[in-house]
């Protein structure tokens, strides 16, 4: 395969917008949900996730490679720096290129930390599930169960379940699509810290779609519930849960104090062609949507501690990974519950499909995917936005498995979804990613 701007900008639809700094706007698509499950049963349960080091394992002359692909990519179109994370079954790799801050040329070195916008959604949706393992709640039980007063002022709110809110079948109004008014507060304030019932304020007596909607509103009430139901903040119980167990020590609320901080983020807010430092812009309006801070070492550990059954019990596992028709099934996404699955055979035969979430935050971008059939793990970080057309991500993959690097392919049940569906061409799907008037119907 020849690699170039159209073939890598097709990895850009797993990247969900979670908002930008003039308009925030989040891919919502406009099909009937219809669910498939697909299961990773125990015999699949085969990441080693305790295995994982921040060393390069591989043979030199293929990190090498990786490094140079990754080095041409940061020099012909992703300003200002990448970072990118492989771990296989023969040895993992952990790269960076570029620069953290444009004002110093500060290098990007592979533990460095990024803003990861909606992969925060695959912890806060890990939660839940390891509450209702403990009977705590249940998946269906009702909105109006744990947040009544909220769920009062959402059109027929007593009906939506747990679960819903998760897996974007709720039809609850997007409060950070493009026509809604928090777009404008955001820009006027964006020093502003927000709480989550302000925030969802901006879905009130809307009306409800009966197709997929991409669940921001969603994430902010499950933050809400888990707060709800547990009596702390949702910060304390990811850290709790998630982050202290797997020694995650580079993970943060971006509310949170987090020593020694993150990469700097850069947009083109006026247009003009360069690149604007937007660091600033307090992120409490992305919360339990998209709030998170991490790295590429702690991020690839969290994917494989996840999908390998180390937070979830097999029960739980198979329920976020039944997934929802998105909308669009020539890409062959599929949404669970904070976990997409998407067919990546077309861009890199052989590779299977993936499970993980994209995610968009002011001046950064991030990429956490699992292939179950080839073990793989990969996390790729930036801190610029949009996501840039050429990303390192394909060819790095496509080099491995032509090294034989990958694992030999694993039995995994195929989702109906995914099965005989296809990745549009790279055109086509670019043009799709790129119209600002998609919007939940």
């Amino acid at each position: 395969m020849t690699f170039n701007r159209e073939t890598n900008v097709n990895l850009k639809f797993v990247y969900q917008t979670t908002a930008t700094i003039a308009a925030a706007l989040a891919m919502c698509l406009s099909q009937p949900s219809n669910a498939d499950s697909a299961t990773l049963t125990d015999n699949s349960k085969f990441v080693a996730a305790n295995s994982l080091s921040s060393t390069n394992t591989l043979p030199d002359r293929l990190t090498r490679q990786f490094q140079t692909t990754l080095d041409q990519a940061v020099k012909d179109n992703i300003p200002p720096g990448t970072s990118v994370g492989i771990v296989t079954p023969q040895g993992s790799w952990f790269g960076a290129s570029g620069v953290s801050n444009l004002a110093t040329g500060t290098p990007v070195v592979p533990s460095d930390r990024f803003a990861i916008g909606s992969v925060t959604k695959t912890f806060t949706a890990t939660t839940i599930l390891q509450l209702a393992q403990e009977g705590i709640l249940s998946l269906d039980d009702s909105l109006s169960q744990w947040l009544p007063e909220i769920a009062a002022n959402i059109s027929d709110g007593e009906n939506v379940t747990i679960r819903q809110i998760l897996n974007g079948t709720s039809g609850i109004y997007n409060f950070l699509d493009a026509d809604s008014l928090i777009n404008q507060e955001i820009l006027n304030n964006p020093l502003r810290e927000w709480q989550p019932e302000e925030i969802v304020q901006y879905a009130y007596n809307k009306p409800r779609s009966s197709s997929w909607v991409y669940p921001n509103t969603g994430f902010i009430l499950a933050g809400m519930v888990i707060e709800k139901a547990t009596g702390s903040n949702l910060a304390q119980e990811i850290r709790d849960r998630i982050l202290t167990p797997l020694k995650l020590n580079n993970t943060f609320f971006a509310q949170e104090a987090i020593p020694g901080g993150f990469v700097n983020g850069y947009r083109d807010v006026d247009g003009d062609g360069s690149l604007d430092d937007v660091t600033a812009l307090n992120l409490s309006w992305a919360w339990a949507a998209g709030a998170m801070i991490s790295n590429t070492q702690d991020l690839s550990r969290f994917s494989r501690a996840l999908f390998g059954g180390e937070l979830l019990s097999q029960d739980s596992l198979n329920q976020m990974l039944t997934f929802n028709r998105t909308g669009d099934e020539f890409f062959g996404i599929g949404y669970g519950l904070g976990a997409y699955s998407v067919d990546f055979d077309p861009l890199i035969p052989g590779l299977g499909r993936g499970f993980g979430h994209g995610g968009d935050a002011p001046g950064h971008n991030a990429f956490m995917f699992y292939f179950p059939e080839r073990d793989i793990t990969v996390v790729s970080l930036q801190n610029s936005q949009p996501p840039n057309d050429v990303n390192p991500v394909i060819p790095i993959l496509t080099t491995l498995l032509e090294e034989g690097r990958g694992g030999s392919s694993k039995s995994v049940p195929e989702p109906s979804l995914v099965t005989g569906l296809m990745i549009l061409g790279a055109g086509k799907l670019l043009r799709y990613v790129r119209s600002p008037s998609r919007k939940a119907k």
